[in-house]
């Protein structure tokens, strides 16, 4: 009799051995889950981030000098200079220059920019406008031109650096709003130029 209720006794706990690794697995791949589920949010804030960059195939493009389309500029659009939303984007937003008949980035214009896409790879709901501008000199179909190409330069290098290319507007006014309107090298020099406004609600 005491041997059977031993024997009893050894089966349910053997029993119970055996299914204390699958209780155990269960109650760790819950937990795992738990945790899971608890960076989802994360995860996607991660996302969000990622927004407002180029992808591998825009900058591949962009080095190679390729066409990156440009969004479509609508009408209730507004953009600003960026004095009129604050004193730093004033200092990050500056103007950059060309040499003459050029469309090229020099250098001091590259250290502009750099300060520009890293500002605009911080906050990815920025978009902004990008205005190509000429001296006087030739005629003005040729400086509308020549003002988009500048435009395109400055977008391209913004999109090499990370900054996508739907966030980045372009127009060309050549030589139809100078800077100084004197006619002399130290005018023409600031004439030739882009400028950056930055969108904002209406």
């Amino acid at each position: 009799m005491k041997f059977s209720k031993i024997l009893v006794i050894g089966v349910i706990i053997l029993t119970f051995s055996a299914c204390c690794p699958k209780i155990k697995k269960k109650v760790e791949e819950k937990e795992w889950t738990k945790e899971v589920s608890i960076l989802k949010p994360e995860e996607k804030k991660v996302e969000e981030k990622i927004e407002g960059k180029a992808t591998p195939e825009e900058v591949k493009k962009a080095i190679k000098g390729e066409e990156l389309p440009i969004p479509e500029f609508k009408k209730d659009r507004k953009f600003v200079k960026p004095e009129e939303v604050s004193s730093e984007l004033t200092k990050i937003f500056e103007n950059i220059y060309f040499d003459f008949d050029k469309y090229d980035i020099r250098q001091d214009a590259a250290e502009t920019l750099k300060k520009i896409g890293d500002y605009l790879l911080k906050n990815p709901d920025i978009k902004i406008l990008i205005e190509g501008h000429c001296d006087e000199r030739g005629t003005r179909e040729y400086n509308l031109v020549l003002g988009e190409q500048r435009a395109l330069s400055a977008r391209r290098f913004l999109v090499i650096m990370g900054v996508s290319p739907r966030r980045l507007y372009t127009v060309s006014y050549g030589e139809d709003m100078p800077a100084d309107p004197r006619s002399n090298e130290e005018a023409w020099a600031k004439n030739r130029r882009c400028e950056f406004k930055i969108e904002v609600e209406k």
